[in-house]
């Protein structure tokens, strides 16, 4: 069973930005549709939504206030439900990878739900725009691409899905553009056989740890903005499925010398582009081909491929010291600063998951009176912002004047950082990016007056 899906935000930044609108379609391994299911909610009050976002989807100010319309938190809780019922599945978007699986997380764990559902009980994922780029390679003519400004080939969904048949007049509304990235799978199924086989079997950790196998070469195909970048490499950690990552060399470099370079100059070939030392993420679908799969294509490892992948197996004690140099350069993660950041700092304890079921089960008012029981404090602010965001009368008067204070410092920061969440001052300096538009002056308009409503709400409360 497959899972496509799609989101629609307030924005591009998946940290701060949140999820407005979600959309699935459920199919069978035939690809044929089985069961769909699409949602909307209200806005978030902390959360300023880009005035061209807002544009290109269509959500009006009206509908981020609109109470007909369900909660983030009711929302969130609903698409829970709704994927279990549906899975397990490989989950399957256009760009998923780099947005909307990063978005869903942090939506899952801020309505305090298991983040991770898409790659657990058995759930797999993948990513259809990989895909369509690696064909643009390996299978030319099978798609009609749209050109770029800049005169590069591109694949934005609603030009692409348009350009090979596909009617889409609703596009940036999330069920559309899942049933035109089903449109665009189809045909990947039909006409790249071997890539979408080869992709599909890979979406689940194991499956792919068991191709990446130290001793033999696979094809890896990814794509950058100058083009596709094919290339033959091994895999030569010894870790299995017991890390995220596979540590992999290109066997187009010349090991035999490299080898023999000193840490300085081994250090700074390991820097150089291409960089002869990959990591490659186990439950990101890559697009990793076999010698069988690649030679059917017409990409069979050529002799000094497989000269280069037979002295890698000899050369164990060399590769795990290059991993060790290659350890030592990489630079640790930022500190964590604020509450969306800080997904990564551990799992709930036991008791912590309970008291989170517990939550869920709870009315508005026992939902309030658990926030202080979590032992994570990260859990009690995220519990603190579903009751106020829903019920806030359910909070004492000084939780109340706090969240409040503090959503005000954040909507009219002059000086915020533009890489974190947007400001009512900036989303105002975006508006003339919109006025410019077909249209745009009415609808900026009505983000102005939205965002001027929201400032003056918030500012009162926290005078």
């Amino acid at each position: 069973m497959f899972v496509f899906y799609d989101t629609e935000t307030s924005g591009t930044n998946t940290v701060f930005d949140q999820v407005l609108q979600f959309a699935a379609i459920l199919t069978n391994d035939q690809l044929e549709e089985v069961d769909r299911f699409e949602i909307r909610c209200r806005c978030l009050p902390w959360i300023v939504p880009a005035p061209m976002a807002l544009k290109v989807t269509g959500v009006t100010p009206d509908m981020l206030d609109d109470q007909s319309l369900p909660s983030f938190y009711d929302m969130m809780s609903a698409i829970r439900t709704k994927l279990e019922c549906w899975g397990p599945a490989i989950y399957a978007g256009y760009n998923s990878m780099r947005f909307d699986e990063p978005l869903m997380q942090r939506a899952f764990w801020q309505a305090l739900h298991p983040p991770y559902l898409t790659v657990t009980n058995d759930n797999a994922r993948m990513d259809i725009l990989p895909l369509v780029q690696a064909a643009s390679h390996l299978y030319e003519g099978v798609f009609n691409y749209p050109t770029t400004p800049r005169g590069r080939t591109g694949f934005k969904l609603d030009q692409l899905a348009p350009l090979n048949g596909f009617d889409h007049q609703n596009a940036h509304d999330a069920l559309a553009d899942v049933e035109a990235t089903i449109f665009i799978a189809r045909i990947l199924a039909e006409k790249c056989s071997e890539l979408w086989t080869s992709n599909v079997a890979s979406t689940r950790k194991s499956d792919l740890a068991s191709r990446l196998v130290p001793g033999e070469p696979f094809l890896f195909v990814e794509y950058f903005i100058s083009g596709p970048s094919v290339w033959w490499g091994q895999r030569v950690d010894q870790h299995g499925t017991s890390t995220s990552a596979a540590s992999c060399l290109r066997l187009d470099a010349n090991w035999n010398d490299i080898f023999t370079l000193d840490d300085e100059a081994l250090e700074k070939r390991l820097t150089a582009s291409p960089k002869p030392l990959r990591d490659i993420a186990l439950n990101k679908a890559p697009i990793v081909l076999d010698q069988t799969t690649a030679s059917r294509i017409g990409y069979a490892p050529e002799t000094d491929i497989l000269s280069q992948s037979e002295f890698l197996a000899s050369s164990e004690e060399a590769c795990a010291k290059l991993l060790q140099t290659a350890a030592a350069l990489k630079e640790p993660w930022p500190e964590a600063e604020h509450l969306e950041q800080r997904i990564f700092e551990g799992f709930p304890s036991r008791e912590d998951s309970a008291r989170m079921k517990e939550f869920h089960r709870a009315d508005w008012s026992g939902k309030a009176a658990l926030i202080r029981s979590f032992e994570d404090e990260r859990l009690q602010q995220l519990a603190q912002r579903i009751v106020f965001a829903s019920a806030p009368d359910a909070l004492s008067e000084v939780d109340r004047k706090r969240m409040a204070e503090a959503i005000a410092g954040r909507l009219h920061d002059d000086d915020a950082d533009p890489g974190l969440w947007r400001t009512i001052p900036q989303a105002i300096e975006e508006l003339s990016e919109v006025r410019g538009l077909e249209d745009g002056e009415a609808i900026a308009a009505d983000i102005e007056t939205w965002l001027s409503a929201l400032g003056s709400k918030y500012q009162s409360i926290s005078s």
